[in-house]
């Protein structure tokens, strides 16, 4: 399975939306051209700490953006505040998007967040590796 790339600082700002939302879980958008560029932070209507909904409204108007400037979905991230890593059933359930990276950010220790990546593979998630890259 091909490895995923990922800006630092794309990290780095779905770490500190994590972080912000305790104690519920985030979710929010991974976009670029052709490689990640940008985490782009959604609601979650309503707030829960074992579930995400994105708000609908928002999404709409980030996917009419996507249109204008010529990006596309590449990923889809969220957190678990309490962990674990893996994927969940409902993970699988709300997975719409086949080709789109799916990230996950545990928070089961916040002072450490750990960071995976699945890809949907035979109506299962296939764990992907990831490599972190500056700039």
């Amino acid at each position: 399975m091909k490895t995923a790339c990922i800006p630092v600082y794309v990290r780095d700002a779905m770490f500190a939306h994590s972080l912000a939302e305790l104690p519920n879980e985030c979710c929010g958008l991974l976009l670029g051209k052709q490689a990640i560029e940008r985490a782009v932070p959604m609601r979650s209507i309503p707030p829960a700490s074992d579930a995400y909904y994105m708000d609908p409204e928002q999404q709409i108007a980030v996917f009419n953006g996507m249109q204008a400037t010529g990006e596309q979905l590449l990923g889809i991230y969220h957190s678990h505040p309490k962990g674990p890593l893996e994927p969940s059933g409902m993970d699988l359930q709300l997975a719409f998007y086949p080709d789109a990276l799916y990230v996950i950010i545990s928070l089961a220790d916040a002072d450490r967040p750990e960071i995976g990546a699945f890809r949907l593979v035979s109506s299962a998630f296939a764990r992907v590796d990831i490599t972190f890259v500056e700039g």
